[in-house]
C-alpha cells in the first residue's frame, strides 16, 4: 500500500473512535474555517453541477440525501458544530432551512477536529467523489480544471504525484490510468 494512503488510513482510524450519530439543529452548523477557505477558493458548485436550480428536487429528497450521507462535523467547546464533509448536501439544506430555526439534521459528530492534513483529505474526498467516483459532469475540461485547482501547488506541479492524490487514489498514477477509469479519452484531459 502507498505510504500516503497508509498514513491517511491510520489517521482516520484514530479520528473515527467515539464518533456519534446525532440530530443537530441546522442553525448550529457552520463551515469549518479551512473548508470555508477551500470552498471559496474554487467555484465548486458550478463545476460539479450543471445548474444550481434545485427547484425540481423535493424537500423530502434533500432530507433523504442528508440521512443517507450524514454531514460530518466536529463539535466546538461552545457547543457549535463545524462542517468537515458533506458540503453539497449542506448547500441544499441551506436553501431548505433558510428560515427554519429548529430543523434537525443527522450528523456524524467527530470527538475532535481532524489535523490539518487529514482535514484537507476529507475535504478533497468530499468534492472529488461526485466528480470522479459518481461520474457527475465528467468532461476532459472539468477533470483538468478541477484536479489542477485541487491538487497542483507550486511545490507539487503534478496531480498524480501529490501526496493528497496518492492518499485518495494510490492505484491511479498516470493520466492514462485516470482516463481509463473514467472511460474518457486521454486527448481531452490535460494533466501531468
Amino acid at each position: 500500500m502507498n505510504i500516503h494512503a497508509a498514513n491517511f488510513e491510520k489517521n482516520l482510524d484514530k479520528l473515527l473512535v467515539d464518533v456519534k450519530l446525532e440530530s443537530v439543529t441546522f442553525k448550529s452548523i457552520t463551515l469549518d474555517r479551512e473548508l470555508k477557505s477551500f470552498y471559496e477558493s474554487f467555484n465548486l458548485i458550478s463545476t460539479l453541477k450543471p445548474s444550481s436550480d434545485d427547484e425540481f428536487e423535493s424537500p423530502a429528497s434533500i432530507l433523504l440525501d442528508s440521512y443517507q450521507a450524514p454531514l460530518l462535523v466536529s463539535q466546538t467547546q461552545a457547543g457549535y458544530y463545524r462542517l468537515i464533509s458533506g458540503v453539497l448536501t449542506y448547500q441544499k439544506l441551506c436553501k431548505l432551512y433558510a428560515a427554519d430555526e429548529s430543523s434537525l439534521v443527522p450528523c456524524l459528530v467527530l470527538p475532535r477536529r481532524p489535523n490539518k492534513d487529514t482535514l484537507r483529505l476529507l475535504m478533497l474526498n468530499d468534492i472529488v467523489r461526485p466528480l470522479l467516483k459518481q461520474f457527475v459532469d465528467v468532461t476532459g475540461h472539468t477533470v483538468t480544471m478541477s484536479l489542477s485547482a485541487w491538487f497542483i501547488t507550486d511545490e507539487q506541479p503534478s496531480v498524480f504525484k501529490s501526496p493528497q492524490w496518492q492518499s485518495l487514489f494510490p492505484k491511479i498514477r498516470t493520466k492514462t490510468e485516470l482516463c481509463e477509469w473514467l472511460h474518457i479519452s486521454t486527448k481531452v484531459v490535460k494533466l501531468k
